[in-house]
């Protein structure tokens, strides 16, 4: 990782981002930098889950790992195309070698915004979370 926690710096509030991983450890290190930068983040353990909390509340971004039990990365990007207004996604996965395959293009194919590998360059991540927010706030506001 080319960074740590630290060096983000907060700004204002940049947006609201649903953040689905079922690894407890990585949401927590993904969460507490996207809050140092200014995002405020909600959580969820699964597809499933995730798919819920979008009933409960819109989101500005959804950023969610590909390989979940209880519904996958996969499932989310699916099932958000059938939404008239959906919000932009990244998907994220550190299983491509373990499972010999492309998991982050296969996510882009289905309609995800953009993919990343584990292991996370934070610092990256959270400049495409920002881009993806102001362009889908942009486009809201010309509709």
């Amino acid at each position: 990782m080319e960074m740590t926690l630290y060096e983000v710096r907060p700004k204002a509030k940049a947006g609201h981002i649903l953040l689905v991983d079922d690894d407890p450890d990585f949401r927590n290190m993904v969460a507490t930098a996207f809050t140092r930068a200014g995002f405020s983040v909600r959580e969820a353990t699964n597809g499933k889950a995730a798919l819920a909390a979008l009933g409960e509340q819109p989101v500005d971004l959804i950023v969610t790992d590909i390989i979940m039990p209880e519904a996958d990365g996969y499932e989310v990007i699916v099932r958000l195309q059938a939404m008239p207004s959906r919000p932009p996604l990244i998907a994220m996965s550190g299983g491509s070698i373990r499972l010999r395959m492309e998991l982050p293009n296969m996510a882009r194919l289905l309609g995800a915004d953009a993919a990343f590998e584990k292991p996370l360059n934070l610092a990256a991540l959270i400049k495409e979370a920002g881009r993806l927010i102001d362009e889908h706030q942009k486009n809201k506001l010309a509709s």
